[in-house]
């Protein structure tokens, strides 16, 4: 089951936090969106005939309700209990009260075994567990007055949510941050309360971004800078974010980058139409600055994830340009589709692995033997310096730059700059970046720093949309896993090294390939159940699983989540997405999807 789920209440400023009072919704799917109000109900409270278990289990169950610093919670509490559980010391999210099962070892104590889902960490990411998971919970519980209650619980419990529970109360959203080079926002996805969604939303935007995803991000903003107050009024539709003095230090390029990803940020909530940024009483300014901001462009920012309209197919050495969303490749090929689009060039049939760029005006290659990269622009042939060898598909970024990975070799130029960290090698895993705005074959390619990746190898990559985040599939001596990692660039916007390695799609073994869906999530081919198949891996939920085809062997992604997923077979066809299943697109060919 997908679960959407929440961040924790924490008092600091800089954390996102479960509301103080809260209502609820009716029941949906655990991973549905709905910006509607929640419908408020009235969770249970304790009696004075609940038996031991069920005072336990009730104490669990009306934590669906921050009302009034849970009350209703506290009401299976004695009241020594109730000043010691903190509830905003951590967030846990279990499958639901039917599977809690409650056992009474003595008098006076409850032990529940509850299945956890998920936890959450203190800025709102979802941590998925195993599904076998389970957690002990022993309670001290007494005979009072008012019956049974539970006279401690343990320690460090925090708050529990059931899966349901949870999405009722919660919206999942993406705090935007400036990317360090380039005027891109980078979403990253959190799960945060619904009441109160505009003051949570401005105080996560201001928050750092997570560990892994650091390198990409411009930190220019001064440090110190907070909500003025922790509360976002929201006037006619107009959102006014006051913050602190020391915002009022930031530069010119500091303040449109805190303006877009404020705005972006904050408009997700339901109730915004425009967005203020005020310090000491008055707007914080910067150059060009309208007199209303409702969009991220208007400070020029963007958010990168359009999807395509046309891909192009391959037929032997010809390139055509084919509808995305036609039933077929033949009735999707024809001059609409290709009108207005660059002129394509033959491409030799011992050349393989294409990736197309900047709309189609660049098209790269990989050799049948994988040693060489071929490029086209415009049509003409363009000379490219010998890498390595075991070159996989590669792949185009925003900017111009061609993402190439493979082994080093001796003859590679760069070979000695990838291995300066693994010294007595002869050949290990290189990832290379050519800058494609130069036509120069004397123009060296830059090879990344990237440590982590050790003895293992990188057999398939793909660019996130803004060119902030690389997916890998890392094959090393037991197994085939996919991670992203954050693009760390120098001043001219040149990619000189990844970030962490961040694992995606736990469950998803012996990969095969990686690419972005959209802005914030992956389709992974790989076995799960015991099935090679495509699965969507939400970077902030729980991965979905689409179904098999027989061959499967890489994918193809126009950026339009799962909708816009194409599988290609060793069969040399190619299989689109088609509702809840897989239909036919190319009976004999390849299919590439052009970056912007």
């Amino acid at each position: 089951m997908a679960v959407a789920a929440a961040a924790s209440v924490f008092a600091t400023a800089g954390c996102v936090g479960l509301p103080s009072t809260s209502s609820v919704a009716p029941g949906k799917a655990v991973d549905a969106k709905d910006d509607s109000e929640p419908l408020a109900v009235e969770p249970l409270t304790a009696s004075a005939y609940d038996d031991p278990r069920q005072i336990a289990t009730g104490f669990l169950r009306a934590q669906m309700s921050a009302h009034d610093d849970y009350q209703a919670a506290r009401t299976f509490l004695t009241g020594d209990a109730s000043r010691r559980w903190k509830p905003g010391s951590a967030v846990t999210v279990f499958a639901g009260d039917s599977d809690i099962t409650a056992t009474r070892p003595d008098t006076t104590t409850v032990r529940l075994s509850v299945p956890v889902v998920a936890t959450i960490d203190a800025d709102g990411h979802l941590v998925r567990q195993p599904s076998t998971t389970r957690r002990d919970l022993r309670f001290t519980v007494g005979s009072t007055a008012g019956g049974w209650r539970l006279s401690q619980v343990p320690d460090g419990l925090g708050v529990w949510i059931s899966s349901t529970d949870v999405a009722r109360l919660f919206s999942r959203v993406n705090v935007y941050y400036p990317a360090a080079y380039g005027r891109s926002l980078v979403p990253d996805p959190r799960l945060l309360p619904r009441q109160g969604l505009a003051t949570a939303l401005a105080r996560a935007a201001l928050s750092a971004p997570p560990q892994w995803l650091r390198p990409a991000i411009a930190t220019s903003l001064p440090t110190g800078t907070a909500l003025a107050v922790d509360a976002v009024p929201v006037r006619d539709g107009e959102a006014d974010v006051a913050l602190s003095s020391r915002a009022s230090a930031a530069d010119n390029p500091a303040r449109a980058a805190l303006w877009a990803s404020v705005t972006a940020t904050v408009m997700q909530a339901p109730e915004v139409r425009s967005v203020s940024v005020r310090v000491g009483g008055a707007r914080l300014e910067t150059d060009n600055l309208p007199a209303q901001v409702s969009d991220p462009s208007q400070v020029g920012y963007s958010i990168t994830a359009d999807s395509l309209d046309e891909v192009i197919s391959r037929s032997g050495a010809y390139l055509a340009w084919t509808h995305a969303q036609a039933n077929d490749s033949v009735s999707g090929t024809d001059a609409r589709a290709a009108q207005g689009r660059p002129v394509l060039p033959a491409v030799p049939a011992d050349w393989s692995l294409l990736a197309a760029g900047q709309g189609g005006r660049q098209i790269a290659a990989i050799s049948k033997d994988r040693t060489s990269v071929r490029r086209w622009l415009n049509g003409t042939d363009v000379t490219v310096p010998d890498l390595g060898n075991q070159l996989v598909r590669p792949a185009f970024d925003s900017s111009g730059w061609l993402w190439v990975a493979g082994r080093t070799s001796s003859a590679s130029p760069s070979s000695q700059a990838s291995r300066s960290k693994r010294t007595g090698d002869t050949s290990s895993a290189a990832l290379w970046a050519l800058d494609t705005t130069s036509t120069s074959p004397t123009r060296t390619p830059t090879a990344l720093d990237v440590p982590w990746l050790g003895a293992s190898s990188v057999t398939s990559l793909s660019v996130s949309p803004e060119g902030s985040r690389v997916a890998l599939t890392i094959r090393d001596r037991d197994d085939a896993r996919a991670v992203v990692a954050a693009v760390e660039r120098d001043e001219r916007g040149r990619p000189v090294s990844l970030g962490p390695a961040h694992d995606i799609a736990p469950g998803v073994h012996d990969v095969k390939d990686v690419v972005w869906a959209d802005g914030t999530s992956l389709a992974v081919l790989g076995t799960s159940d015991g099935l090679l198949q495509p699965t969507l891996v939400p970077l902030d939920d729980a991965p979905v699983p689409l179904g098999g085809v027989t061959g499967a062997s890489s994918l193809v992604s126009t950026l339009d989540g799962r909708s816009g997923l194409f599988v290609r077979t060793d069969a040399n066809t190619v299989f689109t997405r088609q509702g809840s299943s897989w239909s036919s697109f190319l009976t004999r060919g390849d299919l590439i999807a052009p970056r912007s």
